[in-house]
C-alpha cells in the first residue's frame, strides 16, 4: 500500500472511489488478465479492451493512470511478437518451442546447451504459475513459446499468454461450451498442444471447433465447426500448421463414451470413426477431410467385413502429427478400432483400415500417399496413436530416412519415410500380444482371442507405453522412451524401464529399471540431457550417454503428467514442466508402487519453471 498516494486523495472522494483506486493498484501489482472475454461460439469477434481482473475484486473497473502505466509495462513483451513464418516452422529459432515436439520431425530436441551435464545440478525454480484444478480434469498439455511469450492451455477451455521470463499473465481467452454439451470424462477433455502460424494462435476445442486467436491480443479471428459436438468426438491432440494450412485430427472415437449425465454407455461409439481435416490458415475454411476409418467405397473400405459406415469406429488421433518438408508428407498415428473385440464389432480377421496405422498424407490435398498397418484385426486395444519420429537409421548397411514409432505393446518399429516399406522392429520383451514378427514385412502373429487358458495377456489396456512421448537426440542418434512391464496387473518390484535405442545398430544403449514409471513426455537437449518426470513427484535430468540421473527437482505439488519443454529469453535458458491432475495414465502409474499413494500430494495443477542462478 502506498501511503503517500493515500494522503494525496481529496477528502471529497467517496470511500467507494478510494477503494476502487486501491483495487486497481492491487490487481495490477499482482495479477493481470488483459483482453479477452469468454465468447460463446459462433459469436463474432469483438475488440478486446484491457480490463483488470483478479483475486481481489474490482473486475471491470476503469484503470487508474498508475494502473494503466503498469499494464503498458507488463504488456510490452507482446510488442516484440513477430509473425511465425513458414521458414520458422521448418527451422524454429533456437530459443522457441513452436510445435508439440518443438520441430516437425518430432524429435523434442532443444538445441540449447546453456544448461548442460556440468551445471544442471544448479537448476533453481525461476517462477511458477497456478493452473485451474477441477477434480475430474486431466493435465497433458505442452506449452509453446515464441519471442519470449508462452502460450498455455488451461482447464475450462481457457487459453493464456504469459511472459515466459516471469509468468506474468498478459491475456486470456475463454471458450464457452454449449449449455447442453455432454459431460465427458476428464481424459476426453484434455488438450495436448496448440499451434502457431503467422499472427495466429490455433485452438482446437473439445466441442469440435477450431478457433484462431490473434496471438498478440487474444482476440478471436475466426471460428469453424468440423462436427456436431453431440457426436462426443473431441479435439485432444492439437493442430499441425504446414505452410498456409492447419491440420487437426479428431479423437474420442472409442467405445464406452459418456452421456451428458456422466454415465457410461459401453456399446456406444461415434459412428464412422475419426478423421483429419485440413483448413486454410487465414479463414479456417475446410479444404479436405481424410477418414481414419475407411468408409464404404473409399480405398480400404472393403476391409471391415462389409459393415456399414455407422458400425465402423475407432482409429482416433491422440497426438499431433509430424511432417517432412523434403518429401512434403505428414505422418499421423491412429488408435485401435471400436469396439475392441473382433467378435463384438463383427470384423473377426478383417484388417479394418486404418486402425493402428501410420498414415502418410499430402498436406496440400489430404490424399493418402502410403500407409503401414502395425496391427490389423486388433482384439486387444493395442493403439499406435503416439508420436512419430522422422530420423536416420541404418538398415543392412544402408542409411534410410525412417518414421519410427512405438505402440502400446512397446515394440520399436521403423518404416521408410518415403514409401512406408517396413525396415525393422525391436521388441524389448514387455509384451506377448505379438507372438511372432515377420522380419521382412513386420506383420505380427497375434495371441488368440481370448488367450489360451493360463496365459495372461501382456500388456493390458494401459499399455507398455501410453501417451507420454519419447524423444530423440541427433548427437547420440538414440530414441529415448520409457516403457512398463505391466502384464495385466502382474508386476515385479521394478516394473518401470527407461530405454535408449540406438537407431544405427537397433540395439538398446541402455535399459534402466526402476521402481516408479515415468509419467511425462521427455525432451533432449544439446547440453547432453534427457528430461523426464515420475509419479513420486520428481522431475529429473538424465545423462543422454548412460542414463545417469544428474539432477532432480524438489518434491513437486502433484504428479508431472504433461510435456516439458525448454526455451530461451534474453539469453537465459529455462526448463518448464506442467504438473498435476494426472488422470488415467498417472493414476495407473501409482498402482505400480503402492507406497506412491503416500506422496501423491494435493490434486492441483501448476506450471513449474527452472533456470540456472
Amino acid at each position: 500500500m502506498r501511503l503517500s498516494s493515500l494522503s494525496a486523495m481529496k477528502p471529497a472522494r467517496s470511500i467507494g472511489a478510494c477503494l476502487a483506486v486501491l483495487a486497481g493498484w492491487a490487481l495490477v501489482d499482482h495479477v493481470l488478465l488483459t483482453p479477452a472475454a469468454a465468447q460463446a461460439p459462433p459469436a463474432a469477434a469483438t475488440p478486446a479492451t484491457p480490463v483488470p481482473a483478479g483475486r481481489g475484486g474490482g473486475r471491470g473497473r476503469a484503470l487508474t493512470p498508475y494502473a494503466q502505466a503498469k499494464v503498458a509495462a507488463m504488456r510490452a513483451p507482446l510488442d516484440n511478437l513477430t509473425p511465425v513464418t513458414a521458414e520458422m516452422l521448418r527451422n524454429p529459432p533456437p530459443g522457441d518451442w513452436l510445435h508439440w515436439r518443438r520441430t516437425y520431425d518430432g524429435w523434442a530436441n532443444s538445441p540449447l546447451n546453456q544448461v548442460n551435464r556440468t551445471n544442471v545440478k544448479d537448476l533453481k525454480v525461476a517462477w511458477t504459475f497456478s493452473l485451474a484444478s477441477p477434480s475430474d480434469a486431466v493435465n497433458e498439455f505442452t506449452p509453446l513459446v515464441h519471442d519470449g511469450i508462452m502460450f498455455m492451455w488451461n482447464f475450462g477451455e481457457t487459453i493464456q499468454a504469459l511472459d515466459a521470463r516471469n509468468g506474468n499473465l498478459l491475456w486470456q481467452y475463454v471458450h464457452t461450451l454449449p449449455a447442453d454439451y455432454p459431460k465427458l470424462p476428464g481424459f476426453y477433455r484434455t488438450k495436448r498442444s496448440l499451434g502457431i502460424g503467422g499472427n495466429k494462435l490455433i485452438v482446437p476445442t473439445i466441442d469440435m471447433r477450431i478457433i484462431a486467436l490473434d496471438m498478440k491480443t487474444g482476440v478471436k479471428l475466426w471460428d469453424v465447426s468440423t462436427d456436431d459436438y453431440k457426436s462426443e468426438r473431441t479435439y485432444n491432440s492439437g493442430p499441425l500448421i504446414i505452410k498456409d494450412k492447419v491440420l487437426v485430427g479428431a479423437g474420442n472415437c472409442s467405445p464406452g463414451s459418456a452421456n451428458k449425465d456422466g454415465g457410461k454407455t459401453a456399446a456406444y461409439f461415434p459412428p464412422g470413426g475419426c478423421f483429419i481435416t485440413g483448413h486454410d490458415l487465414e479463414t479456417g475454411k475446410e479444404l479436405w477431410r481424410f477418414n481414419t476409418v475407411a468408409h464404404v467405397g473409399e480405398p480400404g473400405g472393403d476391409t471391415w467385413n462389409n459393415l456399414p459406415n455407422d458400425k465402423r469406429g475407432g482409429s482416433a488421433i491422440w497426438v499431433v502429427g509430424q511432417y517432412d518438408p523434403e518429401l512434403n508428407l505428414t505422418y499421423w498415428g491412429t488408435g485401435s478400432p471400436s469396439p475392441w473385440s473382433t467378435v463384438t464389432r463383427n470384423t473377426f480377421d478383417a484388417k479394418g483400415l486404418y486402425m493402428n496405422s501410420t498414415l502418410a498424407l499430402n498436406p496440400d490435398t489430404g490424399k493418402l500417399v502410403w500407409h503401414y498397418q502395425h496391427i490389423g484385426a486388433d482384439p486387444y486395444d493395442q493403439d499406435y496413436a503416439f508420436e512419430r519420429i522422422v530420423a536416420p537409421v541404418n538398415v543392412r548397411g544402408q542409411r534410410r530416412k525412417a518414421v519410427i514409432t512405438v505402440g502400446k505393446a512397446g515394440i520399436f518399429e521403423a518404416v521408410d519415410a518415403a514409401t512406408g516399406a517396413f525396415l525393422f522392429a525391436k521388441d524389448p520383451g514387455a509384451q506377448n500380444v505379438a507372438t511372432a514378427i515377420d522380419p521382412v514385412t513386420g506383420v505380427k502373429t497375434l495371441l488368440p482371442e481370448p488367450p489360451p487358458p493360463g496365459v495372461t495377456r501382456c500388456p493390458g489396456n494401459i499399455g507398455a507405453r501410453n501417451f507420454p512421448a519419447g524423444s530423440y537426440s541427433p548427437s547420440t542418434n538414440r530414441y529415448y522412451l520409457p516403457i512398463n512391464d505391466t502384464c495385466m496387473g502382474k508386476m515385479g518390484d521394478t516394473p518401470a524401464r527407461f530405454l535408449a535405442l540406438d537407431l544405427f545398430t537397433q540395439e538398446f544403449a541402455w535399459d534402466i529399471r526402476s521402481r516408479v514409471p515415468q509419467t511425462s513426455g521427455q525432451f533432449t537437449t544439446a547440453g547432453g540431457l534427457v528430461f523426464s518426470a515420475t509419479p513420486d513427484r520428481y522431475f529429473r535430468a538424465f545423462d543422454d550417454r548412460d542414463g545417469k540421473v544428474l539432477w532432480e527437482s524438489g518434491r513437486l505439488n502433484d504428479i508431472p503428467n504433461a510435456f516439458p519443454i525448454s526455451y530461451m529469453v534474453d539469453g537465459k535458458q529455462y526448463i518448464a514442466m506442467p504438473v498435476g491432475n494426472p488422470g488415467l495414465q498417472g493414476n495407473s502409474a501409482i498402482g505400480t508402487a503402492q507406497e506412491l499413494g503416500t506422496v501423491r500430494g494435493s490434486a492441483s495443477s501448476m506450471l513449474w519453471v527452472w533456470q540456472l542462478p
